[in-house]
């Protein structure tokens, strides 16, 4: 065995967790810069999707499986481990720039990188589970680790496939294919492999019971009649496959432990309202897939509510647990990282959680710029705070100061303190009400104007309407992808097959407006209108 200290297990964690750190920098200053960014919306949640999520999950899942297994790796396969990482972040920069540049060539070959990287991940992770020790507790989590890994590859040549635009309806089915293969099967087996052992560690609790095994077994037959379901465009079996995960989730978390308020903090409240955001989607989707049955095209996952709700209020939420105790030097030092990171930690959870519901219920523009602000910035000043943890921890550790005492139960104030900001936002903006309510016209005089939509254009894309006439748009899908048509003041078609077609009331014209495709990609290449009153002619 090597005695290398270049290779031991705490300054190999220190390296691999490295890229955690700067993707999470990186999409800071992107989210700051993006309206330079093309396809910024794509870039922004694959920088933290592929980035951070993935880095974290190939670290945490190699991190825990020694743990639970209680095994001893040799020093000398770290570089081997390293080198996978560094495949895994060069496959996730090459993807996002075959986006950004539109060659689906070059984006291919990212997500080829990233497939070969976790399909390398979860041998690694398989092995180490083969030659553990029979019998261990937590052996169930390390399955839900290895199923992980083994989902990405299937979704990234579903991504792949999406690079190229697909024809027909297919193209929404892949987007959903793709979507829940990565949410549901690769972050949604890891979380629950993590959970089931941390959510009470850091909760300070007792398992109640191990239902994991189970958990894992349903998910696994769950996931595949999922991706059946849409493949075949059959709405009930969705729904049916939907079911059968959202229980296995419930399952386990029947037996994760008796929570304590008095143990209330950041790292708690997020671990317990992540997974209510995942089982609520779950539930949102399968009514979604049973209305739409035969044309899935029309279902949109609600993005949002995952990446932020689920997946980022997870990750910061357990990495703010994590990093001190993994870090060590004494309950003390450990104490001092845990309070730096818990800094206006129910605060900062309120603002998360309520934020995100009135981002997702509102049409208010301007409400949803606000509240998505203080939402990801609940989450983002943990890129603040981890650096200063870190010193604070290593002065405890080298006695060059005095540990921080932490208060003795939770501060329920922020959360009141909390409400408050946003209750008063809302009064700001007189609630939830867009701030341009499209309504019903009494106007009898209908403008009616027929456009096109195809080759990532709409025909015509200048549409002058004189003032006060009452904008009625009918929109055919010429093309052999799906589109869809939304206005400035909220009116939208919704989703349009190709070869259909649908009219819509726009209302009453008075100024000018912009209209776009709000499929992924599409407002980017420049599928957009705009509708111009033109100025009254002089008599």
């Amino acid at each position: 065995m090597s005695n290398d200290s270049t290779w031991s297990s705490r300054t190999w964690h220190r390296k691999a967790s490295r890229p955690v750190s700067i993707w999470l920098i990186v999409l800071v200053v992107a989210g700051l810069i993006h309206p330079l960014l093309p396809e910024y919306r794509w870039v922004l949640i694959h920088l933290f999707t592929l980035g951070a999520i993935t880095n974290s999950i190939v670290v945490w899942s190699q991190h825990f499986t020694e743990k639970f297994l209680h095994l001893k790796l040799d020093d000398s396969k770290r570089p081997a481990q390293l080198m996978k990482i560094r495949l895994l972040n060069v496959g996730i920069i090459v993807t996002i720039i075959g986006q950004m540049v539109d060659q689906w060539i070059v984006t291919s070959v990212g997500a080829t990188f990233v497939g070969l990287a976790l399909a390398w991940h979860a041998g690694s992770l398989a092995a180490q589970f083969r030659s553990a020790k029979h019998g261990q507790p937590f052996a169930s989590a390390v399955v839900a680790y290895v199923a992980s890994a083994c989902c990405l590859p299937f979704g990234a040549f579903a991504g792949a496939l999406l690079s190229k635009e697909l024809s027909g309806n297919l193209q929404e089915r892949v987007l959903l294919t793709h979507s829940v293969i990565n949410f549901l099967g690769f972050v949604g087996f890891a979380a629950l492999g993590s959970l089931s052992v941390l959510f009470a560690a850091i909760w300070r609790t007792k398992i109640r019971r191990n239902f994991t095994p189970w958990s894992v077994g349903i998910m696994a037959i769950a996931l595949p009649i999922i991706v059946a379901g849409i493949l075949l465009d059959n709405g009930y079996v969705t729904a049916a496959g939907l079911a059968a995960y959202a229980a296995a989730w419930l399952l386990c978390m029947a037996g994760w432990g008796k929570a304590s308020i008095s143990n209330l903090s950041f790292s708690t409240s997020t671990s317990s309202t992540a997974p209510l955001w995942l089982v609520g989607t779950l539930a949102w989707l399968a009514v979604q897939a049973v209305i739409h049955n035969g044309e899935l095209y029309h279902v949109e996952v609600p993005t949002i509510a995952l990446v932020i709700g689920f997946g980022a209020q997870l990750l910061i939420g357990v990495m703010s647990y994590l990093l001190p105790s993994t870090m060590g030097g004494g309950a003390s030092a450990v104490r001092t990282g845990t309070h730096i990171l818990n800094t206006a930690g129910l605060f900062r959870w309120t603002l998360l959680n309520g934020g995100l519901a009135i981002w997702l219920l509102t049409d208010n523009s301007w409400l949803r710029v606000i509240v998505s602000l203080l939402s990801i910035g609940a989450l983002a000043i943990f890129v603040i705070l981890l650096p200063k943890a870190v010193r604070a921890q290593r002065g405890v550790i080298t006695k060059t100061r005095e540990p921080i005492t932490p208060p003795e139960g939770p501060r329920l104030n922020q959360i009141t303190a909390g409400i408050s900001v946003l209750a008063l936002i809302l009064a700001a903006f007189g609630g939830l009400n867009p701030g341009v309510a499209p309504v019903a016209s009494t106007n009898s005089d209908v403008y009616p104007v027929t456009i096109t939509a195809g080759d990532m254009v709409f025909i015509p894309d200048v549409i002058e309407v004189p003032a006060g006439k009452s904008l009625e748009v009918t929109m055919i899908n010429e093309d052999d992808m799906v589109h869809d048509l939304k206005f400035a003041n909220g009116v939208q078609t919704g989703r349009v097959a190709p070869g259909d077609e649908i009219t819509v009331t726009v209302g009453d014209i008075s100024e000018d407006m912009e209209g776009w495709c709000t499929i992924a990609g599409h407002h980017a290449q420049g599928m957009d209108l705009e509708v111009k009153v033109p100025a009254p002619t002089q008599p």
